[in-house]
């Protein structure tokens, strides 16, 4: 009777190394990696008003948040802050309007190419020729 016990012991951790491994590998083949190398980006801004302000940036940077930062270095129109978490930076102010939850009812939230951010902006990878939109929106 012992026997059987440890025998399904075995096989039931045999079958959960397995399935952690075909998980690990999924992830490491379909998730988005950060390239390395000179692209040309877009980053918008839509501010609470809707007015779009564009900038094409040209960058070596690997996250969205380096080319944040290049690009508010090299051009003064562009200027964003916010706040450091365990999550990475929640973006709060950007070209000097603020959005925070608690505060306004509002927040920054990013776009991909037209389609919902699923990363902040410092784990967002640079991809040449795609359009990072930051747009204003409210809870209201």
């Amino acid at each position: 009777m012992e026997k059987k016990n440890t025998k399904k012991i075995v096989i039931g951790g045999v079958v959960l190394v397995a399935l952690l491994a075909v998980f690990l590998i999924c992830y490491n083949v379909f998730s988005q990696k950060a390239t390395a190398g000179s692209k040309n980006v877009v980053i918008e801004v839509v501010n609470s008003e809707g007015e779009e302000t564009t900038y094409d940036v040209n960058t070596d940077a690997e996250y969205l948040k380096e080319a944040m930062d290049e690009l508010a270095e090299s051009d003064d129109s562009f200027s964003y802050s916010g706040t450091d978490s365990d999550y990475g930076i929640m973006v709060e102010v950007i070209n000097g309007e603020q959005a925070i939850y608690e505060e306004d009812n509002a927040y920054w939230s990013l776009y991909v190419n037209d389609e919902y951010g699923q990363y902040g902006a410092d784990q967002q990878p640079v991809t040449d020729g795609d359009t990072y939109s930051w747009k204003y929106e409210s809870a209201n």
